[in-house]
């Protein structure tokens, strides 16, 4: 990864009604997670995606999935019970100084790793230029803000409008006012008019032309429904194949070139990259209506010490690699399994009693959460073709998910710190790697059952049927139901 490439992925958060298997169900306990910072940033900073069936929080630094007010950030039906309790973009690779990999990157750290999980090593806003000339934007000027959009907020009933004004403050229907109401639709009209194209918001551009022409301003006599009619550019995302815009869209931009904050995220260094993430859904009842998408974007831009005489320029990556991490929470957080699927390039998250107590309370079957790639990192291939922003792209392929890590109580692997370099940001680039995050010179496969090689995916059996290495046993290879984290990776 040189000065000024980018690499992507992009994949769908997947809500499902599924029976689970059996295990043991105790209280979620001695499990501290970190506050959200309050440090102030440019309005709003965060952003709620709930067109649909599922509810999902974003913040404009990349923390991700986790309330304003520190509650669970997914739900599912949509303000009924919880199913994430947080989740997020991590990253990592080797950084070098010269295009040959032979200059190790300063200040002892050659590893170097970013992103969000329960606290964030990212500040609001781009990077503006490259290189040595590379600075980042003000954190807290209103452009480094997160944007959301909403196709048809012109026309909004009432009731959706109230609705998504309880849920962006976190409050009962009836307590909305009617400034809250306003103040929502004003917002929506905010970022629509000053959706951030030339940072790199995604638009839809329907002549082709490959610049963004807004479209005209909503009337009464202009609506939503006039812009693929008319052929007109608008804010947001679509496949080109078919032209059906998301009917919501999140986006934001982060950096990490502040060294006291990149710190933050396993004590690295910062390796230079602009984060452009995007999260998006269709506003439909139909089962598409219970998962999205989100996209995370990294663009190399440099504006890193390069020597430790402080020399700014930018790196070059080896052993680069991008990971969906997330602590899914099924309601009650103590009964939980995972495992994933190698041809779906899906990590999940399931009940480990097959009915959790807090969706029965409510009336409710039980549901399971999934993150599937549906567009992973590009690589170089022959005769190959890869999805790359949306467009075909010849010569390339992507990755599927290359490996999956989970870890949770009962296990012997415990969380990769924030304090100190070596357990914390070499632990996350061995884990993005398919490794357990276990400290030591040697890198370990998770334990997987007599007979069966250990590899770069546990818990890839099938839970259903109860065959392969499956999760929540009892054994050492299969610990008990609990409160559950895992990684899926590409790279």
């Amino acid at each position: 990864m040189k000065l000024g490439t980018s690499i992507s992925a992009f994949s769908a958060v997947a809500l499902v009604l599924a029976a689970a298997a059996s295990g043991q169900s105790p209280e979620k306990t001695g499990h501290a997670k970190p506050p959200a910072r309050n440090a102030a940033t440019g309005e709003p900073r965060y952003a709620l995606l709930n067109i649909n069936n599922v509810t999902a929080w974003l913040r404009n630094d990349g923390y991700s999935n986790h309330s304003p007010k520190g509650d669970n950030g997914g739900y599912f039906p949509r303000g009924k019970e919880n199913v994430v309790y947080q989740d997020g973009f991590i990253w990592g690779g080797k950084a070098y100084v010269d295009s040959s990999h032979t200059i190790p990157a300063p200040f002892g750290q050659i590893v170097r790793a970013g992103g969000a999980t329960y606290g964030a090593g990212l500040l609001p806003g781009r990077i503006i230029g490259f290189g040595k000339e590379a600075i980042a934007a003000d954190p807290l000027a209103p452009e480094s803000r997160i944007y959301r959009i909403r196709r048809d907020y012109f026309t909004m009933s009432e009731e959706e409008l109230r609705r998504d004004a309880a849920e962006v403050n976190e409050i009962a229907i009836d307590e909305v006012t009617l400034e809250q109401r306003q103040a929502v639709r004003e917002q929506y009209a905010r970022d629509w008019q000053e959706w951030p194209v030339a940072f790199g918001a995604p638009y839809i551009d329907r002549n082709r032309n490959g610049s963004y022409e807004p479209p005209p301003a909503f009337s009464a006599i202009f609506t939503a429904d006039d812009l693929i009619a008319g052929g007109y550019d608008e804010p947001g995302i679509s496949n080109p194949e078919f032209d059906q815009p998301a009917d919501q869209v999140i986006w934001t931009v982060c950096n990490d070139l502040d060294r006291a904050t990149a710190s933050r995220f396993g004590a690295s260094e910062p390796l230079g990259l602009e984060a452009q993430i995007t999260l998006w859904a269709h506003k439909t009842q139909a089962d598409w209506g219970s998962y999205y998408y989100r996209r995370l974007r990294l663009i190399n831009k440099g504006g890193v010490a390069i020597n430790e005489s402080g020399e700014k320029g930018a790196f070059w990556f080896d052993q680069m690699y991008l990971s969906q991490w997330a602590d899914g929470d099924l309601g009650n957080a103590g009964d939980d399994l995972t495992g994933c699927d190698t041809l779906l390039s899906l990590g999940y998250f399931y009940n480990g009693e097959g009915d959790d107590s807090k969706f029965h309370q409510a009336g409710l079957a039980t549901p399971a959460v999934g993150y599937c790639y549906l567009q992973g990192a590009r690589v170089p291939a022959d005769g190959a073709t890869a999805y790359f922003e949306m467009k075909k792209v010849t010569g390339w392929k992507n990755l599927p998910m290359t490996s999956f890590v989970p870890w949770g109580p009962g296990d012997p692997y415990g969380e990769p710190v924030n304090s100190n370099y070596e357990n914390g940001a070499l632990i996350w680039h061995r884990v993005l790697r398919g490794f357990v995050p276990l400290p030591g010179p040697q890198d370990h496969y998770f334990v997987f059952p007599p007979g069966m090689t250990p590899g770069p995916f546990p818990f890839s059996g099938d839970p259903i049927r109860r065959s392969g290495h499956i999760d929540g046993l009892g054994m050492n290879y299969s610990y008990r139901s609990g409160d559950r984290r895992a990684v899926m990776n590409t790279g």
